[in-house]
């Protein structure tokens, strides 16, 4: 039986590979050869590739504000 996370990272993949590559063959042959042919797996690549924009965001925005404080 599927977790409620797993449900949720499932449903999130598949949007994600629905939304980005429009056609059902496309989105199995990606599905297949990058993802092991789980939407999970999408979905984890997705969730992960988001965290690392924050974390970018953050330490850019970090630097910044380091960087200010010692021009002032």
């Amino acid at each position: 039986m599927k977790s409620v996370k797993d449900a949720i990272l499932e449903g999130i993949g598949k949007q994600y590979l629905y939304l980005r590559l429009r056609q059902e063959e496309r989105v199995k042959r990606e599905l297949n050869t990058k993802y092991e042919g789980q939407y999970r797996n999408a979905g984890l690549v997705l969730l992960f590739d988001v965290f690392m924009a924050l974390a970018v965001v953050v330490a850019v925005a970090l630097l910044a504000g380091v960087l200010y404080l010692l021009a002032a």
